[in-house]
């Protein structure tokens, strides 16, 4: 009983959080203000989080984890490498130019306590775990080179959406520049 109690709490506090980032910013974020937002004391609030930095977080660390169910749960519905690879990008560029994303990056910019850092990193190394897998099935040596090639034809994507560009058209593009380039990198491997 008593966990179930301390989860919904905590739920509750990130609830709020995340409610007072969007309407106010990552500065506008307290302690004091999540015990206003949830009717707690400031010293309630340090019972479930450490500090501001630990809810922020926790913001992250769950945006994260979000990321890689949703990825590993659409990669996983096939298994042809460029399908694989095609849903990846899709799926990061439908996660990463959503509304609540765009508050976890700025979230990100703010200095995570060192005890969570880790975490953070595994999360991300999972995220990007869900596209090493086609690739290496594509039989490409430099692994770590294709996903980069990936990664960043997604980035430069995403902050083209997030300037207007329609998402559709941006996927497309993605998908026709990455999906060569990958085949091409295979092919120009000495002994092909």
């Amino acid at each position: 009983m008593r966990s179930n109690t301390r989860d919904s709490r905590q739920a509750e506090i990130l609830d709020a959080a995340l409610a007072q980032i969007k309407e106010n910013g990552v500065e506008s974020l307290t302690m004091s203000r999540l015990g206003q937002l949830t009717g707690m004391s400031r010293p309630a609030i340090y019972q479930y989080f450490a500090s501001r930095e630990h809810v922020l977080a926790e913001l992250l660390i769950n945006d994260l984890a979000d990321l890689v169910n949703e990825i590993d749960s659409q990669v996983s519905a096939s298994t042809d490498a460029i399908e694989q690879i095609q849903v990846w990008i899709s799926s990061s560029l439908s996660h990463l130019v959503s509304g609540e994303h765009s508050i976890i990056r700025e979230i990100s910019e703010v200095s995570l306590p060192a005890d969570l850092r880790g975490l953070v990193r595994a999360l991300h190394g999972q995220f990007m775990l869900g596209l090493m897998s086609p690739v290496r099935e594509l039989g490409i040596e430099s692994i770590e080179s294709a996903c980069n090639f990936v990664y960043s034809a997604v980035q430069s994507a995403t902050k083209r959406i997030e300037a207007g560009s329609n998402f559709e058209a941006e996927v497309y593009s993605v998908q026709s520049f990455v999906v060569p380039g990958l085949l091409g990198m295979k092919k120009s491997q000495p002994g092909n």
